[in-house]
C-alpha cells in the first residue's frame, strides 16, 4: 500500500529537481564570461565580457592611459554593475594584451575611434542588433569617447555616454591644472591640514607657467607631490585593491604593452597636436553623466563644468566625488555605483 505513495513522492521530488535545474539553467543563460576579439587595420584587441545580459543592456568601458580593460573589474563594477549589466572590458590598440602588425599610424587618435566602431560591429553582430550600448570613458578613453560621438551619426549607436574624469581639450586641461593646485593649497591651509607643507608646495607652484612647454612635465608631476599631501590629510580616500595589483600582474602583459606603446601614444599625440573637442561637444545629444574627481590634477574638474555647458544634450548630469582624485570609481565606488545605475535605468 505504501509503495504507490512513494513511487508518486520521487516523482514529484524528480519534477521539482528538473524545474529547479531549468530555472538555474535559465538564469545563468544570461551571465557572460566570454572573450572576443576585434581586428582591426592590423589590430587584434581583446575584449573581456562579464555580467548579465538578460536585459541586453552592455557597458563599453573605455580605459585611461597606461591602464588595460580588466583594471576595471573590481569594486562596484563587479558588486553591482556585473550583476544587473553585460561589461565589455576592452583593450585598446597597443594596450595590455592587445596584439597587431602594424607601424605608427598618421592619426592614431582617429584609428582609434575607428576601432571602437569596429567593436560596437562586433559587439551587435554576436549579441544582435537589438542590444542597447552605453559608452563609458575615462580620462584619455574620455577623449576617444568624445571623439567618436562627436563623429556623424555615430552617437546614436549608443544610449548613453558616461565620462569619467574625460579629457576633451588636452590645452585647457595643462592651464586649468597649475589653477587647481593653487586652489587645492589654499583650502587646505585654511583648513589647518599640513599648512607648511602646502604652503612650501604652493610657493614652488607659483612661478611655473602653465603654458610653458618647459614648464609642464613639471606641473604634471606635482600631482604626486599634492596627491600624497591630500592623502597624509585624509582628505581623499585611498585608491587600489588586491585585485587591481593582481589583475595588472596576472592579465596584463607590460612588456608587450610598453613595446606597443611606442607605436602607439595617443595621449603624447593629442598633446603634441593640442588636441581640442571643446567646440564640437554640441554636437552630442544623447544622455551624458559626467563623474569627476575633486581633485583630479590629471583632468581638473573645470574641464567637467566645461563640458556640462558645451554639451547639446537635454539631458545631462555633473557629479563631483569631493574625496576623489582621478579615479573615483575606486576611491568611492558606493555612489560611482548609484549614479551609474541609476543614469543607465533612466535612458536604457
Amino acid at each position: 500500500m505504501n509503495k504507490p505513495n512513494i513511487s508518486l513522492s520521487l516523482i514529484i521530488l524528480s519534477l521539482g529537481i528538473l524545474l529547479s535545474l531549468s530555472s538555474c539553467q535559465k538564469t545563468s543563460s544570461f551571465t557572460l564570461s566570454e572573450t572576443v576579439y576585434v581586428r582591426h587595420q592590423g589590430a587584434d584587441m581583446p575584449a573581456y565580457i562579464h555580467g548579465n545580459s538578460e536585459d541586453k543592456v552592455f557597458i563599453i568601458v573605455l580605459h585611461g592611459a597606461g591602464s588595460f580593460g580588466l583594471a576595471f573589474r573590481d569594486g562596484a563594477f563587479t558588486s553591482e554593475l556585473e550583476k544587473r549589466y553585460a561589461v565589455v572590458y576592452w583593450d585598446q590598440r597597443g594596450q595590455s594584451m592587445a596584439q597587431g602588425h602594424y607601424s605608427k599610424p598618421e592619426d592614431v587618435v582617429e584609428l582609434m575611434a575607428e576601432d571602437v566602431m569596429a567593436l560596437v560591429a562586433v559587439l551587435k553582430h554576436k549579441y544582435g542588433e537589438d542590444i542597447k550600448l552605453f559608452l563609458m570613458g575615462h580620462s584619455w578613453g574620455g577623449a576617444l569617447g568624445t571623439t567618436v560621438l562627436v563623429k556623424d551619426n555615430q552617437q546614436f549607436n549608443f544610449e548613453g555616454w558616461i565620462a569619467i574624469d574625460a579629457a576633451h581639450d588636452f590645452p585647457f586641461g595643462g592651464r586649468a591644472r597649475r589653477s587647481l593646485y593653487l586652489e587645492t593649497a589654499d583650502e587646505q591651509i585654511a583648513a589647518g591640514n599640513l599648512v607648511d607643507e602646502w604652503q612650501a608646495f604652493k610657493d614652488e607652484i607659483i612661478p611655473l607657467d602653465s603654458t610653458s612647454e618647459e614648464d609642464y612635465p613639471i606641473l604634471l608631476q606635482k600631482a604626486f607631490v599634492a596627491m600624497d599631501l591630500l592623502l597624509d590629510a585624509d582628505a581623499v580616500n585611498h585608491s587600489g585593491s588586491s585585485e587591481k595589483v593582481r589583475r595588472g600582474i596576472l592579465e596584463n602583459n607590460p612588456i608587450t604593452w610598453q613595446v606597443s606603446a611606442l607605436l602607439n601614444s595617443p595621449v603624447q599625440e593629442a598633446i603634441e597636436r593640442d588636441y581640442s573637442l571643446s567646440d564640437q561637444l554640441g554636437n552630442i545629444t544623447i544622455p551624458t553623466l559626467l563623474l569627476w574627481g575633486k581633485y583630479d590634477f590629471s583632468v581638473p574638474p573645470v574641464l567637467g563644468y566645461d563640458a556640462l555647458g558645451r554639451l547639446g544634450s537635454a539631458d545631462k548630469k555633473l557629479v563631483i566625488f569631493n574625496r576623489s582624485i582621478h579615479h573615483p570609481m575606486d576611491t568611492e565606488p558606493e555612489k560611482f555605483g548609484q549614479e551609474v545605475i541609476e543614469f543607465v535605468e533612466r535612458n536604457r
